[in-house]
This record gives structure tokens, C-alpha cells and sequence, in this order.
């Protein structure tokens, strides 16, 4: 080799190329620590929100867990909830909490809440909270010992509101903690219970009560969709008056979605359902599974989580294997409701209608589906429940329930049933495979008769007497009841009570047994059979606060007997009036019987028994079928659960169904059949008088169905 090449491969680095290299490095080093910072940063501002709503949350909850109206100065009192503005510092960083605070109140006029106060009121109803928290204005933040950010780290806020009733709620917010000791309390309110027949109090032993309110329904007009709103609240009763204990509050919420199927290593997904374990509603935990989203901003506000939660699948860490109901948002769907492989696997199947109505599986990543969730109120925020499941129904002439001992009577019959249904239940695992009935008043030993519930009893309406009568509906909904549930239950029945069994200030079983008797007249549908004759029962599609009528009976003309039914979805959809969603809504279906007796003397138009019957179905996305409403002439037609039935009179020319009340938008939506011909209709784009009216031949397959859908009729 020669000897000039091998001294060049032993010089080294020339110091040009020493020099290159510190630059490379240098400028290498700089992004580095650009990148350092950056991270730090992103990282910063992500716990400060984070802290910023753990605050805003506590001081909600603070503010909730009031004792008392008025203010004295030392206990914390509802009247002392203001607006205010102050600094808060966690972890080394400044939060600033500006709260404004807006009163209203009640407005027994216009049965609505006002921000005008009322002559003489010593308070308002409600109080509309909101929390601004900002942080880190004018703050550095602490790279390393030696520097820190160069120039002020950017500011940031989050909002958060809320409604904060001025009756307090133990259940619904953080318990207070005493000043003397680490015990928890519930706050003395008074409390004023509900009035007869519409709000019942069913007595639970031991002087203690429950009651719910009536469920009212708010029509997001926007899709059609619904929110139902109704408290259930337990307190106890002595000479002195009524003491508030517990309040649980529940929204049911029909929503649009979009289906998301999560990345396989991802952590996308929602919450396991939230579970009443006999002291409290606890939160399920974060799993990776199917979600959804909300398709529509329009709808209710609630339907972001609806959407994100209500789904099935995944696995967490809080999982029971003896109990595998507690992680199902209805424990007693059958196998071939659920998908049982892909990446699906373990979710409830959800659908949306095509467009001649019929329902289409939701199983891609992007596909639309109608949902329906039951939310209560967890720490202070709406969280999605179990679902509702309506165990037993019961209907009632419009006189019934009026007083004390017509109460008592039912009152002993729902707390005996139920008290039966948990007896069933009992300590047996995987119940939710087999789940109990609830008790028939029929079947009751000793049997109980409620008015008009058998022909040996009817409810009369007779000219000069009763001609009008509304009549009533109330359901007893039963939620599952977990594991963890049952051991305080069993413990509570063998004589145990208070902190023996885990549940403090409890006496008996039913206090922590999570049913409830709802008042259902203005959600169910009402069909009377004679179909609307001599007897009719109004069937209106809900409106706000049930300003709607059904359940009222009008005496028409003629003598005879009419079985009159009240039927309702057991599940959300019954509160949420939602059309059928899934394949199995007809199984879920509940109807009872009230038998009444019509008696003016007069003769009414004479029915053919010629029954034509079929089912309304929507597949126009944003409109109910459950909305439309019927009319008819030379026929006497009731609006069903699902559809429509009418009975043709005797010698009518041309009977005709008119459905009508559906629009949407600036569409032209058509009424169509494939059995019936129409005759006339009236489609206007942007929601004006469309309707469509139907030929009711005296020949024609039974079935017929009627089917809502945009443009044209094939």
C-alpha cells in the first residue's frame, strides 16, 4: 500500500469537517429543546383543564349540598348561592372562577319558570349556575432548574352550567361532610308532597314515602325527537310535616347518531352504564368499545352522551364475572341482539328505517341508527342509566285515586308486588337470564280489584252524568337489580339495618329497591273497542310539557260496553314516544284494560265489524310516525300504539282515513300505501297543512300499511 494513502486514512477529522459537526449537533440540540418545551407545554395546558373542570364540578356540588333556605352565616344556605368572582391555586398555576348566577321562578299562570320575581316570594324555584374558569394569565412555566418558557404561557377557560333546585339533593350531588366529624348528613328540608291522583306517595314502612312526578316531555321539534324529564323523590312524614331525604332525578332522551368503530389499539369507546348500588348512582369506567355520536346538533344536548355511551362490548377492570348484567345496558336482551363477532362484537345491534320503512342494521363505521337512553343525575351531571324497564301497568277511571284510602289501596299493592318480585329475585345469580314478572293485581292473594278493571265493576257514562272523564294510566318500573344491591337487600330483609348493611339512616328494603310508580295518561295510547263508539278516548301527539290530550273519554251517543286500552313501550321508548327502533319493540310492548259502559238511550251509527288495520312507519329521517295523527269519515278509526285501526260503518259511501300532522323542513313529504288508494292530498314544503287522505274499501288485506316517505309513492 502506499504510504501517502495510509497516513491520510490515520489524520483524522480535518477541523472543517470538527466544525460542521458541532453545528449539526447544535442545531440539533435546539430543536430538542424546542421540541421539550413544546411538549411541556401541551402537556401543561392539558392538566390545567383538567383541574380547571375538577373545580368547576366541586364548587357546583358545594353550592348543592346546601342545609338550609335562608341565610344565617355559619351553615350554607341556598339563598347564599350568588353571583361571585374568586382565585383558586392548585399545583403551583392561578385559576380565576367568575360564577353568574340567574334566578327563576315558578309562574303558576303559564305553568313555566320566569326570571321576574313575584311579589312576596321568599325565594326563587331554581337557580341557572355558570362557572367560568380561567387559568395561567401572565404565568411562566418551569422548564428545568435553570429556564423557563420564554414569554407568557397562553391563557386558557372552560364553562360549565347547571340547574341547582331549591329543594336539595343528597343523591344528586357530593354529601356534605359534617364540622364536628368525617360523617356524611343529609340536610333537614321540608318538603311538600304531591297531589292526588296525578303524583301518588307510596308508603315504604317506618313513616317514609316515595313519589314520583309526572313525566314531562320536551318536543325538539328540530328532528322530532324527545326529552322526557321526571324526579323521583323519597322523604319521611310525621305530625310536624314532610322531611326531604332523597331525590333522583331522570331524563329519558331519544337522539340521532352516528355508529364509530373504535381503532383496535386505540382508547376510543364510553362509559359502562350507571348502576343504583343502594346508596348512590355509581359511575361506570371508561372502556374501549363501539360508540356513537351525535348526527344532528338540533337535538337534545344530552345526545352527545346518549350517543357516546349506549353501546355494549369491551372489557374493564370493575367487570364482574358473577354479574355481568351490571356492565349491560339491558340485561335481558336476548343472544341474537347482540353481534357476536368483529369488531362489533359484545354491542347491542342498533337501526335506522330505509326508505319503505323498514328497519336496516347499523354496522359500519359511519352508518346512522336512532337511539333512546335513560340518564340520572350522578354528582351533579346527567349520566346514561340502565335502561327503563316497566314492569307492570295499571289504568283508572278518571274519580279513582282521589283520596286516602284509594291510595292506601294501591300503595299496598305496589309495595306488596314488589316486595314479591325481590323475593323472586332473591341471592340467585344471573337472574338477569331469567328475570321475574311483576305481580298482576288479579293474582295477588288476595286478589286486588281496582275499579273498572273487570266487568263486574265497569266505569259509567251515562247522559245528564258523567260525559267526560279523564282517565289515568301509572306504571311501576322496576331497575335491575345488581349483585352488590342484593347483598344490602338480603341484609336489610334479615333484620339488619344502617351501617350493618351499608346503608346509612335505611331501615327497610324497599327504601333502597330502585322502583318507582310513574304516571304514564299522557305517553301511553289509548284505544277503546267498540273503536270509538259509543265511547271515544283522545289520542293527540305529544307536545311540551303535555300540553297533548289522551286518555280523555267522551261519552258520543248510544248504549253498550267498550274495553278501553292503555298501551306503552316498557323501555325508553315509552317516554320518549320513539318508533319502534329495534325488531323486538312488540315484545316490549305492555297494554291494559279499563271496561267501560256507555248509557245515554240513543242508538249510534251501526259498525260492520269490518276491521282494516296496519301500521304507520316513518323512513323520513327527523319525522315521528308516532306524531301523525288520523281522522276519518264513514269509518270510525283509533290511532294504535304502532299504527291505526278502523271499524266501517254499516252502509257508508266512500269511508277515508286522513292522516296528517308530519312535515319536515323545506321537503314535500307523501303518505303512502301500497294497499291504499289515496284520495286527496295536501303537501306544502316548509311544515304547512300536509296530509293525505285513503280510500277504506269493505274488501282488502288485513295489514294495510301506511308509509311516510319523501317526494313519491312507488
Amino acid at each position: 500500500m502506499n504510504m501517502n494513502a495510509r497516513k491520510r486514512n490515520t489524520q483524522g477529522f480535518t477541523l472543517i469537517e470538527v466544525l460542521v459537526g458541532i453545528v449539526i449537533f447544535a442545531l440539533g440540540m435546539m430543536a430538542l429543546a424546542q421540541l421539550q418545551g413544546s411538549l411541556a407545554r401541551n402537556s401543561t395546558d392539558s392538566n390545567a383543564r383538567t383541574v380547571a373542570t375538577n373545580i368547576a364540578e366541586e364548587l357546583i356540588e358545594a353550592a348543592r349540598t346546601f342545609s338550609q333556605i335562608t341565610s344565617d352565616g355559619v351553615n350554607r344556605a341556598y339563598n347564599d348561592i350568588a353571583d361571585d368572582s374568586r382565585t383558586i391555586t392548585r399545583g403551583g398555576n392561578e385559576f380565576t372562577v367568575v360564577t353568574d348566577v340567574t334566578d327563576y321562578y315558578y309562574d303558576p299562570d303559564t305553568e313555566g319558570f320566569t326570571i321576574d320575581e313575584p311579589i312576596g316570594a321568599a325565594r326563587s324555584d331554581m337557580k341557572l349556575v355558570e362557572l367560568t374558569v380561567t387559568w395561567n394569565t401572565d404565568q411562566e412555566f418551569q422548564i428545568d432548574e435553570d429556564s423557563v418558557t420564554e414569554g407568557r404561557l397562553g391563557t386558557g377557560s372552560i364553562t360549565l352550567r347547571d340547574v341547582i333546585s331549591s329543594i336539595t339533593s343528597p343523591s344528586g350531588g357530593k354529601v356534605a361532610l359534617g364540622t364536628n366529624d368525617d360523617t356524611s348528613f343529609a340536610p333537614p328540608v321540608d318538603y311538600n308532597p304531591g297531589e292526588n291522583p296525578d303524583i301518588i306517595s307510596i308508603e315504604l314502612g317506618d313513616n317514609k314515602f316515595k313519589e314520583s312526578t309526572t313525566p314531562l316531555p320536551d318536543v325538539i321539534r328540530a328532528n322530532e325527537l324527545v326529552e322526557t324529564r321526571f324526579d323521583v323523590v323519597t322523604y319521611s312524614q310525621n305530625d310536624d310535616g314532610a322531611t326531604f331525604l332523597r331525590r333522583e332525578e331522570f331524563r329519558a332522551v331519544s337522539c340521532e347518531c352516528t355508529l364509530r368503530i373504535p381503532d383496535p389499539d386505540g382508547d376510543e369507546g364510553g362509559l359502562r352504564p350507571t348502576v343504583w348500588d343502594g346508596t348512590e348512582y355509581t359511575q361506570g369506567e371508561w372502556v374501549t368499545k363501539p360508540y356513537g355520536e351525535s348526527a344532528d346538533p338540533r337535538q337534545s344536548v344530552y345526545c352527545e352522551q346518549c350517543c357516546r355511551d349506549h353501546h355494549d362490548g369491551g372489557s374493564g377492570e370493575d367487570d364482574d364475572p358473577d354479574d355481568p348484567g351490571r356492565a349491560l345496558y339491558n340485561p335481558f336482551r336476548t343472544g341474537d341482539d347482540y353481534f357476536a363477532d368483529g369488531a362489533l362484537a359484545g354491542d347491542h345491534k342498533h337501526y335506522l328505517r330505509s326508505r319503505p320503512g323498514e328497519l336496516i342494521l347499523a354496522e359500519s363505521d359511519g352508518a346512522r341508527y336512532i337511539e333512546a337512553c335513560r340518564m340520572v343525575r350522578k354528582d351533579g351531571f346527567f349520566r346514561i342509566a340502565q335502561d327503563l324497564r316497566q314492569e307492570g301497568l295499571n289504568a283508572f277511571p278518571g274519580d279513582y285515586l282521589d283520596d286516602g284510602d284509594e291510595v292506601g289501596v294501591y300503595s299496598d299493592y305496589v309495595t306488596e308486588a314488589v316486595s314479591d318480585f325481590e323475593a323472586e329475585v332473591g341471592a340467585a345469580d344471573l337472574y338477569e337470564l331469567t328475570p321475574p314478572s311483576l305481580t298482576h293485581p288479579h293474582d295477588m292473594s288476595p286478589a286486588v280489584v281496582f275499579p273498572a278493571s273487570t266487568w263486574d265493576e265497569p266505569t259509567e257514562m251515562l247522559e245528564g252524568g258523567v260525559t267526560e272523564q279523564q282517565l289515568r294510566s301509572r306504571g311501576i318500573y322496576i331497575d335491575y337489580l345488581s349483585d352488590a344491591l342484593r347483598v344490602k337487600i338480603n341484609c336489610l330483609d334479615m333484620g339488619g339495618e344502617g351501617d350493618d348493611c351499608e346503608t346509612p339512616e335505611v331501615t327497610t328494603a324497599l327504601e333502597i329497591i330502585p322502583f318507582y310508580d310513574v304516571q304514564l295518561t299522557w305517553l301511553a295510547r289509548w284505544n277503546e273497542e267498540p273503536i270509538g263508539f259509543p265511547i271515544e278516548v283522545s289520542n293527540e301527539a305529544i307536545e311540551n310539557n303535555n300540553e297533548h290530550s289522551r286518555g280523555i273519554a267522551v261519552l258520543l251517543g248510544g248504549e253498550g260496553p267498550s274495553e278501553i286500552t292503555s298501551a306503552i313501550h316498557r323501555g325508553n321508548l315509552g317516554l320518549t314516544g320513539t318508533d319502534p327502533i329495534d325488531p323486538r319493540y312488540g315484545l316490549e310492548a305492555d297494554s291494559t284494560t279499563l271496561y267501560a259502559l256507555a248509557g245515554d238511550g240513543g242508538v249510534g251509527p251501526p259498525l260492520s265489524g269490518i276491521i282494516i288495520s296496519g301500521d304507520i312507519l316513518s323512513s323520513v329521517p327527523g319525522i315521528k310516525a308516532a306524531d301523525v295523527e288520523i281522522e276519518a269519515s264513514g269509518a270510525v278509526c283509533d290511532r294504535t300504539l304502532t299504527g291505526f285501526e278502523c271499524d266501517l260503518v254499516v252502509g257508508a259511501i266512500n269511508p277515508r282515513l286522513k292522516i296528517f300532522n308530519y312535515a319536515k323542513g323545506r321537503q314535500i313529504v307523501l303518505g303512502c300505501s301500497e294497499v291504499l288508494d289515496t284520495h286527496g292530498v295536501s303537501h306544502v314544503a316548509g311544515g304547512g297543512d300536509n296530509w293525505t287522505r285513503f280510500n277504506l274499501p269493505p274488501v282488502i288485506t288485513p295489514g294495510a300499511d301506511i308509509i311516510l316517505r319523501l317526494e313519491t309513492c312507488d
